[in-house]
C-alpha cells in the first residue's frame, strides 16, 4: 500500500475492508486473518509516496505508450517495481494519492503506470480529490446536536454542504476557509475514533453517493472490480479466513533486488 501518510493508512484499509466484507459475507469478522497490508520494509503496513525514491530499483525513463509521463507516472512505476522485488510479492498493490487540485493529471499518470507493464499482481488506484479528508467528510453523519450545529454553521459559512460536496473544498492551505482539514476538524474535533466512524458506519451506498465527485466512489469501484475476486475464491473454500501471514522484509538491496524488477525504460 502506497499512501500519503499515516492518516491515509488508517482510512484506506478501512474502506477496502468495507467493500470486501460487503461482497464476501463469509469473511466478515475474519479479514484480520485473511489479509495483511504491507509496505516495503519489514512489518511496515504502508509506504509513503515521499519515500519511494530511496529504494534501489531501476528508474523509469522515456515515454509511456509514445506519450510523456504525466503526474506521478514515473514514481508510481518505481513503487510497483519495488513491490515486484518484494519477497513475498503481494497479491495486490494499492496506490492512493491526494489530487491537490490536479485530479485528472494524477489519475492519468497512475493509469499510465498501471498499463506500463504486465505486473504480477493487481494494481488498484485511488485519487482523493482534493485530499483524503474529503473521503472522510463524505461519510460524516451528525451524531449529536452539537455536530448538527457545527455542520449547519459550516454550511452557512461555506455556502454549501461540505459533506455532500467535499470535492468543492480547497486543499491549498490548511487554514483557508475551504480547507478540508479545517472543516473535518470542526466536525470531528480532531478525534481519530470519530473520524473512523465516518468510513465504518455509513452504508456503502451513502459513501458512493457522497463520494462521486471526490474520487471515493471510483476507488470503491476499483476495490470491487480488482480485489474482491481474489477474496471471493478464498472465501468460498474450507480455508476461508486462513491467514496469509505477516508482512515479510523487502528484497535485499543491490543486484538481487534489481534483477527481479522489469527494466523496460
Amino acid at each position: 500500500m502506497v499512501v500519503e501518510g499515516p492518516d491515509d493508512a488508517r482510512t484506506v484499509p478501512g474502506l477496502v475492508d468495507r467493500v470486501v466484507e460487503g461482497a464476501v459475507p463469509v469473511l466478515k469478522g475474519k479479514l484480520g486473518r485473511a489479509r495483511s497490508f504491507c509496505g516495503l520494509d519489514a512489518n511496515a503496513p504502508f509506504v509513503m509516496w515521499s519515500a519511494i525514491h530511496q529504494y534501489p530499483v531501476p528508474r523509469r525513463h522515456g515515454h509511456f505508450g509514445g506519450k510523456p509521463g504525466l503526474e506521478d507516472a514515473r514514481t508510481a512505476v518505481l513503487a510497483l517495481r519495488c513491490f515486484v522485488a518484494r519477497n513475498p510479492q503481494p497479491e495486490a498493490v494499492v496506490l492512493v494519492r491526494d489530487s491537490d487540485g490536479k485530479e485528472a493529471e494524477r489519475r492519468q499518470g497512475l493509469e499510465q503506470a498501471r498499463q506500463d507493464f504486465a505486473w504480477p499482481f493487481e494494481v488498484l488506484l485511488g485519487v482523493a480529490h482534493p485530499m483524503r479528508e474529503c473521503w472522510v467528510l463524505a461519510g460524516f453523519v451528525p451524531e449529536s446536536k452539537r455536530e448538527e450545529t457545527s455542520l449547519a454553521a459550516l454550511r452557512k459559512e461555506l455556502g454549501f454542504d461540505p459533506t455532500a460536496r467535499s470535492h468543492e473544498l480547497d486543499a491549498s492551505s490548511k487554514t483557508a476557509k475551504k480547507s478540508p482539514k479545517r472543516v473535518l476538524d470542526r466536525l470531528t474535533g480532531d478525534d481519530d475514533e470519530r473520524e473512523a466512524r465516518c468510513w465504518t458506519e455509513p452504508t456503502l451506498g451513502h459513501l458512493r453517493q457522497r463520494g462521486h465527485g471526490n474520487g471515493l466512489a471510483a476507488f470503491l469501484d476499483e476495490v470491487e472490480a480488482r480485489l474482491v475476486p481474489i477474496f471471493s475464491d478464498a472465501g468460498t473454500g474450507d480455508d476461508a479466513g486462513a491467514g496469509l501471514g505477516p508482512p515479510q522484509p523487502c528484497a535485499p538491496e543491490g543486484d538481487e533486488a534489481s534483477a527481479k524488477v522489469p527494466s523496460r525504460s
